[in-house]
């Protein structure tokens, strides 16, 4: 099994739906944009003017954004149900920075999210004599596999360590909370469907144990009549 459908049975039921945010940050600003005012509906005027604090304010420079969705594709590679940036993992970010750089929140967008851009960078520097961005793929990977858990013969990890399982957690979630990402998983949830009784291959294998009757047959399964509420008389016979 590879690290990808890791991912997808440890998440498969446990997550909902996504939102894609932000307007200024990549080429998907019309179509973030649109996706935020298709549900201004019931804002009130504090929040709409929030909404456009976010659409009008940058957090992360072009750079440090790049970097982002290259960390994001090596930790989630594409496949053939999109990317990264069909997710709007890198909206995400921008969007929990901005969201999230208050001192209620302890500065995390500054503290967190672009410290670890530049605790990435150093490390990057220190092993291959570039920034993350002018790492190869695979130059990159080494060092994640280096940081993804706390190895103790390695000093002063800790911090590296933490940050990496930040942006981790942040890409997974981020993915699979899109719409694409919902469909790798392969979730499906309440999916409206309509239902003919028990398969005639299955019921073969119970002959003479069990069969449906059919009255019952043309009462409860017509799909004709699915949308009919049913009634029963005062002796408990269905009548509908």
């Amino acid at each position: 099994m590879d690290r990808r459908e890791t991912i997808k049975n440890i998440l498969l039921g446990s997550i909902g739906s996504s939102v894609l945010l932000e307007s200024c940050v990549s080429s998907l600003d019309n179509k973030v944009l649109d996706k935020i005012w298709e549900y201004q509906y019931g804002r009130t005027s504090e929040e709409k003017k929030r909404d456009d604090k976010f659409l009008n304010s940058r957090f992360f420079s072009e750079t440090e954004l790049q970097t982002i969705e290259k960390i994001a594709n090596i930790i989630l590679p594409p496949n053939e149900l999109g990317d990264i940036n069909d997710a709007g993992v890198v909206e995400l970010f921008e969007f929990i920075a901005k969201d999230w750089s208050t001192p209620a929140h302890n500065n995390y967008g500054e503290k967190v999210l672009r410290r670890g851009l530049i605790v990435f960078d150093e490390l990057c520097i220190q092993k291959f004599g570039l920034k993350l961005l002018d790492c190869s793929k695979s130059q990159v990977k080494v060092l994640f596999d280096e940081i993804s858990y706390e190895n103790k013969s390695l000093k002063d990890q800790k911090e590296s360590v933490k940050l990496f399982a930040t942006y981790r957690g942040m890409i997974v979630t981020g993915y699979f909370t899109s719409e694409i990402g919902i469909k790798d998983l392969g979730y499906k949830g309440n999916t409206p469907n309509v239902w003919n009784g028990v398969p005639s291959e299955v019921l073969e294998q119970y002959i003479g144990i069990v069969s449906y009757d059919k009255e019952w047959i043309d009462k409860c399964v017509d799909q004709s009549k699915r949308g009919d509420i049913a009634k029963w008389d005062d002796e408990g016979n269905l009548l509908t």
